[in-house]
């Protein structure tokens, strides 16, 4: 007998067989059951995943003359017809190679003819968004009111192609990938089935290079068990093109400490070893994306990614050299850069490329790149204290601390202030036009406010500014400039170029009294805070 590939020879049979899917084997175990049979399903999912086998496994249930719990026996005769592919009841067609009008009409003339041997004629077509609008259109009316033992299942990887009219006349199912951990437990029952020797490692890596698809995990067990039926991980590696873990750490050691010279060179170790740039694009992906769950949630690592706590700590402690934020611009780079390898005449020269850029990432002016080097110098910096503390002998004696405390403490400075510009009885006039220049430079809104006025006066330390008239005079700055915060700012200001204690005072003009006295002029500016400088007409309401 001519040898069998493993993914057909591990199609499951029943639905006690099937890997994942639980939900939706549920759910058809128990139409089987009861009876209540849907004319059109629709199965959709990624590759691997056991549409078609589902759609063969229900096409077998529903005519078995004596199912077991939903599952077909497999000893009946109808059974044994659909297993040896003779039934005249299920009928596969290939959407991808009949997708045209003519198909769909020789179909629809077709389903009036009741089955042969069971109770349901199944027409299971795969690929179904490959066909085309016509085709369509003319599969509508029969899919939506078949006769009664007709039964449509629909196979598709790309659901979103496929018309609203065909989805609503349909039961839905979408089959998710499948787990790791049952893709392995899978894979080790082909091997044993096989009399190989695969190691637990050599498992994982399959079950991981997958991506969730059941067949391409069992299409690599069996390329590995064509060269050798003892199969370890550097096999597995060597088939796949992939690259271990440790050549991963060093990489990624040299992206962190910027060595892009150490990163060039095992860029080119890997094209020398004959390895594609694709691939290791795709396993320094999932590498960053490990690092960066390592940072963001060391607790949950080894959980979400099948690892031992061994490999999650190797993770960890490799995942300290980075920030969160420069993982993830290093992986939306790595990310690009799968995208970019497809149209590139050179791939090689891409990969550098985006090497040159993660390392030289920090080297940038933009916000991001500063921010990355803020973080890695506060991470610096807290690693560093952490070693001080953590390294600091244990506190002195006292007849230590006398012995190295100095002869005499050295007197505290005091912060002497700085001399004033001008020496007393200066010229008011000079005073002002120094602050002028000073506030010109530190607070351009309150000079370009002074400027619409003049020094009306300087009596005892007390400085009045007075707003000029006219069409552009500064009489509407007299209250901002009254406000408490302006007047301590100004006055401090002449105090330090005088050297004595000083005060400010906005006027709305030179005709403005200033016989009130200094200890009802406060009360009268808090008068001209809360109602304002200008005239009030008081009108009493009748």
């Amino acid at each position: 007998m001519a040898y069998r590939a493993l993914y057909r020879e591990w199609r499951p049979k029943t639905f006690s067989m099937m890997v994942g899917q639980k939900p939706i084997i549920d759910t058809l175990r128990n139409q089987v059951v009861s009876g209540r049979i849907a004319h059109a399903y629709l199965f959709c999912g990624s590759r691997g995943t056991g549409k078609t086998s589902t759609a063969k496994i229900l096409a077998k249930a529903i005519n078995c003359e004596h199912p077991e719990n939903g599952d077909p026996c497999g000893k009946c005769a109808n059974c044994l017809r659909m297993e040896h592919e003779e039934s005249l009841d299920i009928i596969e067609i290939d959407a991808a190679s009949n997708n045209g009008v003519d198909e769909m009409r020789d179909l629809r003339d077709t389903v009036k003819y009741p089955p042969q041997f069971g109770r349901y004629k199944v027409y299971i077509i795969d690929e179904v968004h490959m066909l085309s609008t016509s085709a369509f259109n003319a599969l509508l009316k029969t899919l939506e009111e078949p006769p009664e033992h007709i039964v449509f299942i629909l196979a598709t990887t790309e659901p979103q192609k496929l018309p609203e009219t065909i989805l609503s006349r349909c039961q839905r199912y979408d089959f998710g990938r499948i787990s790791v951990g049952e893709i392995q437990k899978r894979l080790k029952e082909a091997a044993d089935g096989a009399g190989a020797s695969v190691s637990d490692g050599a498992l994982m890596l399959i079950a991981r290079a997958a991506e969730g698809g059941m067949r391409d995990a069992l299409s690599i067990l069996d390329m590995c068990l064509g060269y050798s039926t003892s199969v370890d991980e550097a096999m597995v590696r060597g088939i796949l093109g992939t690259c271990d873990r440790s050549f991963l750490f060093r990489y990624t050691g040299a992206l962190a400490s910027s060595d892009a010279g150490t990163v060039l060179r095992m860029i080119d170790e890997l094209m020398r070893d004959g390895r594609d740039p694709s691939v290791f694009s795709r396993d320094i992906s999932n590498h960053i994306r490990a690092l960066l769950l390592a940072l963001s949630a060391p607790d949950e690592i080894a959980s979400i990614l099948d690892l031992t706590e061994e490999d999650a700590g190797e993770y960890r402690t490799h995942a300290e050299a980075f920030t969160v934020s420069r993982l993830m611009k290093m992986l939306d780079l790595h990310m690009a850069l799968e995208t970019e390898m497809r149209f590139s005449s050179s791939p090689r020269l891409a990969l550098e490329n985006t090497a040159l850029k993660c390392c030289l990432r920090t080297a940038e002016t933009d916000p991001q790149a500063l921010n990355d080097r803020i973080a890695e110098l506060e991470k610096k910096i807290g690693q560093m204290e952490e070693r001080i503390a953590a390294g600091a002998a244990a506190a002195p004696s006292a007849k230590e601390r006398a012995s190295a405390a100095p002869a005499a403490a050295p007197a505290k400075k005091v912060a002497e202030k700085p001399a004033p510009a001008f020496s007393a009885g200066a010229d008011a006039q000079a005073v002002w036009n120094e602050a002028l220049l000073r506030l010109k430079k530190t607070d351009p809104g309150t000079w370009s406010m002074l400027m619409l006025g003049r020094l009306a006066r300087a009596e005892g330390g007390r400085y009045c500014w007075a707003a000029e008239n006219g069409e552009n005079g500064g009489s509407s700055f007299v209250l901002p400039l009254n406000r408490d915060e302006k007047r301590k700012k100004i006055g401090a200001l002449l105090s330090e170029l005088t050297g004595a204690e000083c005060t400010f005072e906005a006027l709305s003009g030179p005709e403005e009294s200033s016989d009130v006295p200094d200890s009802d002029r406060e009360y009268v500016n808090g008068l001209y805070q809360t109602f304002g400088r200008e005239p009030v007409d008081v009108v009493d309401s009748i």
